[in-house]
């Protein structure tokens, strides 16, 4: 994996070597009849995210955090999980080619939230900083919102009156 490979997303070229962090969230899916099934979702975590996790220790879905390059991950297109790392069974998160990009540009342009040393992983047991992990709220990833009429705010007569 070269350092000259890139890939353009918009205007901003993502270069092979480029810094990001892949976490690992603990999330949930809705089977056939309704029940809540636990899943691992494999998703990039952007600066401003990681910035929070490591400086005011607030509870998140992460079990692991990552810290590779674009190139380790992405390879011609192709997303790829280092398997020593990541545990079996974990997901792609949606988009995940173009998130890593983006998570990737958040880093070059705010290198000071680079708190995970490059190859080294974060857990709640273990780390730079150990993750404060829970399953609340809860992360659903295939919920249905149905819309009501009875969702709707009801407003007060003279809102859009000129008095």
């Amino acid at each position: 994996m070269s350092d000259t490979a890139q890939t353009h997303l918009g205007s901003s070229p993502v270069q092979g070597l480029q810094y990001v962090v892949l976490g690992v969230a603990t999330c949930f899916q809705q089977d056939q009849e309704g029940r809540l099934v636990e899943v691992l979702v494999a998703e990039p975590v952007p600066a401003a995210d990681l910035d929070c996790l490591a400086q005011e220790r607030r509870s998140t879905s992460y079990l692991l955090l990552y810290a590779t390059t674009y190139a380790e991950i992405v390879n011609n297109g192709i997303p790829t999980l280092p398997a020593d790392v990541f545990p079996p069974g974990v997901l792609l998160g949606e988009d995940f080619v173009e998130r890593v990009q983006a998570a990737a540009r958040t880093y070059r342009n705010k290198p000071q939230f680079r708190h995970i040393p490059l190859h080294q992983t974060c857990t709640p047991e273990r780390g730079v900083f150990k993750l404060n992990h829970s399953v609340e709220p809860r992360r659903i990833l295939n919920a249905v919102v149905e819309v009501k009429d009875a969702d709707n705010i009801k407003q007060h007569p003279h809102t859009h009156q000129r008095l």
